[in-house]
């Protein structure tokens, strides 16, 4: 069993925890960013960021620019893209699915939606960030039409 954000207890590899998104920043320069303010239980505006570089170099090992990074609230909350399972835009939320040890260095369950309930406009916002994810190359970042 696993807590969720808002500290109820679920079977995490099961149950979807849901959050509502308040906020949308995002960054386009030589990193693309799209950072997601919700409520938690433990941060009225906690925030995900999740970046990436403009391009993949191609090297190998890729360094750590050619990877997904997220961090939560402070770089104490953070994982690499090794511990993405995937990253996908729906019509109404983000779905963020994540191994355990992502789980344990985001201190996020195995499955978050991000929903866009009460903000909507946000989510075309949100979804031009993931699709610019994907246009630099991060394959465990979609986009889905239903």
């Amino acid at each position: 069993m696993g807590k969720t954000i808002s500290g109820q207890v679920n079977d995490a590899a099961t149950a979807p925890c849901d959050v509502e998104v308040e906020e949308v920043l995002t960054e386009h320069d030589t990193l693309v960013v799209l950072s997601l303010g919700f409520a938690s239980a433990h941060d009225p505006l906690d925030v995900l960021h999740i970046v990436c570089g403009r391009h993949r170099s191609g090297r190998e090992p890729p360094p750590l620019e050619d990877e997904l990074y997220i961090e939560r609230s402070d770089q104490s909350l953070a994982c690499d893209g090794r511990d993405v399972i995937h990253l996908a835009g729906h019509s109404n939320h983000i779905e963020l699915a994540l191994s355990d040890a992502g789980m344990s260095a985001l201190a996020l369950p195995h499955c978050t939606r991000f929903r866009f309930d009460t903000h909507p406009e946000l989510l075309p916002i949100a979804r031009h960030q993931l699709a610019a994810m994907i246009r630099a190359g991060q394959p465990k970042v979609s986009l889905q039409e239903e």
